[in-house]
């Protein structure tokens, strides 16, 4: 029997979501759209390890997955070709957390919750 156990630990999580990505991939984007992954990375490793804290995580469990994470980085990279030279921090912001994860998210804490991880994360 072969299974795929999710990783235990933020660090884990982090590193298996990074992972998700080829390195040729990575390396084509500009410097800024690096960095925006990497914080995206790290948010969605900090959105699944809320899980392990039950009740005191969030107020429901969330379907949360790395089909979130790549179609976050598919609409950043999209996003980015385009953007200004100025990263649009509220654009994304919005992006990530209203559309691509807020969109699995129905308790308006848990909502609020998400909006600041993504202040913390997407930022200058």
């Amino acid at each position: 029997k072969l299974t795929s156990d999710p990783p235990s630990g933020l660090k884990a999580n982090i590193k298996q979501a990074f992972c998700t990505f080829n390195r040729e991939d990575y390396e084509e984007l500009e410097p800024r759209t690096r960095g925006i992954l990497f914080a995206l990375c790290y948010f969605h490793a900090v959105m699944l390890e809320r899980r392990k804290f039950g009740a005191q995580g969030r107020n429901m469990h969330y379907p949360f997955s790395v089909g979130d994470l790549t179609s976050s980085a598919t609409v950043l990279r999209n996003y980015m070709e385009n953007a200004p030279t100025k990263v649009p921090w509220d654009d994304l912001r919005y992006l990530f957390g209203d559309i691509m994860y807020g969109g699995h998210i129905v308790n308006d804490f848990d909502r609020l919750v998400c909006a600041e991880y993504l202040n913390f994360f997407m930022r200058d």
